[in-house]
C-alpha cells in the first residue's frame, strides 16, 4: 500500500513539474515572441516610413537623385537619428582611407593642415619623400585652394578628404609662402607614403631631455615610439628624461592605442570598458617590458579619446605627470567599423572606458596634475611656438626637473636609512645633526614635496 502512494506521488510531483516547466516555457515564448513581433512592427513601420518618402519624392520632385548619394544619407541620418555622437558613417571612399591611415600608409600629397586665425590652412606638417616634398613645399606656406575649392569654409578635416585620392590621379594646389603675397598653381601626382606618428628632438640646452610628439594612434605608432626612443637614449649625451606631447592627437583604433601604451608602461591591467548592462571586461593588459625612463605628458582641450587614455594611464601607472589643460573628455568605446556588404562602414559607441583607477574621463576630460594654459595669442600662433618659448613644453620640463629631484632625494634618503642598521651605529659614525639643521633639511624636503 505504502509502496503504491509512493509511486503515485511520484508521478503527481513528476506531472506538476512537468506543467510547471511547459507554463515557464509557454511564458517565456510568448514573451520573445512578443519582443519579436514588436520589433518587426517597428522595423515594418520604419520602412514603410521610407518608401512613403522615397514614393513622393520620385513622383513630385523636380530634380534628379543621385542613388549613391542618397543611400550614403539615409544611413548617415539613421546613424545621427540614434543620438550617438560618436557614431560615424563610411563612404565606400572614406572607409578605404581610414583603413590606410591605420596601416599608416595612405595616397595624398603628403601634407597636414591646420586651420588658422586667417582662416586658410596652415601646412603644419610635409611628410619625407612624397609629391608635396618633391616639389618643396614646407611648413612656411598657406593651402588657397585645391583644385577649385577655396579651402577657407572648410574644414581641416574635409581639406584632408580633398588632397587624398587614388595612386595616379593628379590633383591642383593653390599655396603661397607666408612671407610672400604671390599665389602660385602646383600640380601634383597622388601616391603612396608612409605617415609616421611619432616625431623627436632634444630639449634646446637640456640634451639629455627627449621631446617626442606622437600626433595619433595607428599600427606602426608602438614600434615608432620604441625605436625612436630607443635612438634617443643611445645617443652621445644619452636622453634620460622624457616630454611626451599629445595635444590635438584625436586618438586612433583603441587597439593601436592599448599597444603604445603597453610599449610604455609596465606589468598590469591597462583600461577596461563598461558595458550597457552594467558588466565591466578588461581590454588589455601590459607586459613587463616598459620604458624606464622618467617622463610628463603634455595634453590640451584637442587631446581626445586614446590620447586622454594614453594620459591618464601613464598617471595611473605612476609613470608620468599630466602638464596642460582638461581634455576633450571623450571616453567612449567605439567598434572598429564594420564594413557593410558594398563597401561602405558604420562605427558606433558599444561602451564606456575605465580607467586602470577605475574612473572615467567621458565627458569629463582627464585633468591635468600641472596646469598650464596658453594666451589666446598663443593658441593663435600655436604652429610658431618652439620648444624653448611653448609654455606648455616648458613646464612639463620643469615639472619633470622636479619630479627627478623628488626622486633623487627620496633615493639617497632610502640609501642613506638602509646604511644605518641601529641608532647606536649611527651615533658612533655620524654626529647628531644642530636644530638648525634639521629645520633647513625639512624646508627643503617640504620645498620639493610641494614642487
Amino acid at each position: 500500500m505504502n509502496k503504491k502512494i509512493t509511486v503515485n506521488l511520484a508521478v503527481a510531483i513528476a506531472i506538476i513539474a512537468m506543467t510547471v516547466t511547459f507554463s515557464v516555457t509557454m511564458l517565456l515564448s510568448m514573451r520573445m515572441f512578443d519582443n519579436t513581433v514588436s520589433s518587426v512592427r517597428e522595423k515594418e513601420t520604419m520602412y514603410n516610413k521610407i518608401s512613403e518618402i522615397d514614393k513622393a519624392v520620385r513622383t513630385g520632385y523636380y530634380g534628379e537623385i543621385n542613388e549613391d548619394t542618397l543611400m550614403d544619407y539615409l544611413a548617415a541620418g539613421y546613424l545621427t537619428g540614434t543620438g550617438d555622437k560618436y557614431a560615424n558613417y563610411y563612404t565606400v571612399k572614406q572607409y578605404s582611407e581610414w583603413k590606410q591611415v591605420q596601416s599608416g600608409n595612405v595616397a595624398g600629397v603628403g601634407i597636414d593642415v591646420a586651420k588658422d586665425a586667417s582662416g586658410y590652412a596652415r601646412v603644419i606638417r610635409v611628410y619625407p619623400a612624397s609629391p608635396a616634398a618633391d616639389v618643396s613645399i614646407t611648413t612656411d606656406y598657406y593651402l588657397l585652394k585645391v583644385g577649385d575649392v577655396d579651402v577657407k569654409s572648410l574644414s581641416a578635416a574635409q581639406i584632408d578628404a580633398l588632397l587624398r585620392g587614388d595612386t595616379g590621379t593628379t590633383v591642383s594646389l593653390t599655396v603661397r609662402s607666408r612671407s610672400s603675397a604671390e599665389e602660385q598653381t602646383l600640380n601634383l601626382q597622388r601616391r603612396q607614403y608612409d605617415v609616421p606618428t611619432v616625431f623627436t628632438s632634444v630639449m634646446p640646452q637640456q640634451p639629455n631631455v627627449g621631446y617626442v610628439q606622437i600626433t595619433s594612434f595607428n599600427q606602426k605608432t608602438a614600434q615608432e615610439l620604441v625605436e625612436k626612443v630607443e635612438k634617443l637614449t643611445s645617443q652621445e649625451v644619452p636622453v634620460e628624461r622624457l616630454v611626451i606631447d599629445v595635444r590635438n592627437n584625436k586618438g586612433g583604433a583603441l587597439a593601436d592605442t592599448l599597444d603604445v601604451i603597453d610599449a610604455v608602461c609596465p606589468v598590469g591591467p591597462i583600461a577596461s570598458q563598461k558595458n550597457k548592462d552594467g558588466s565591466t571586461q578588461l581590454l588589455d593588459t601590459s607586459d613587463n617590458n616598459e620604458i624606464a625612463l622618467p617622463m610628463t605628458v603634455v595634453v590640451n582641450a584637442g587631446t581626445e579619446g586614446g590620447a586622454e587614455l594614453f594620459a591618464a594611464t601613464l598617471r595611473d601607472f605612476g609613470k608620468a605627470k599630466i602638464v596642460g589643460v582638461t581634455t576633450a573628455g571623450k571616453g567612449a568605446v567605439q567598434c572598429d567599423p564594420i564594413a557593410l556588404s558594398d563597401g561602405s562602414a558604420v562605427s558606433f559607441t558599444i561602451g564606456v572606458l575605465v580607467t586602470k583607477n577605475g574612473s572615467s574621463f567621458d565627458g569629463t576630460g582627464v585633468k591635468p596634475d600641472v596646469e598650464s594654459l596658453l594666451t589666446p595669442d598663443q593658441e593663435g600662433a600655436f604652429y610658431d611656438l618652439t620648444l624653448e618659448n611653448d609654455p606648455q613644453i616648458v613646464k612639463a620640463v620643469e615639472a619633470l626637473t622636479n619630479q627627478q629631484t623628488t626622486t633623487n632625494t627620496q633615493g639617497q634618503e632610502g640609501a642613506q636609512s638602509a646604511s644605518q642598521p641601529t641608532s647606536e651605529t649611527t651615533q658612533t659614525l655620524v654626529s647628531e645633526p644642530t636644530s638648525e639643521s634639521t629645520a633647513s633639511s625639512e624646508s627643503t624636503a617640504a620645498s620639493e614635496s610641494a614642487a
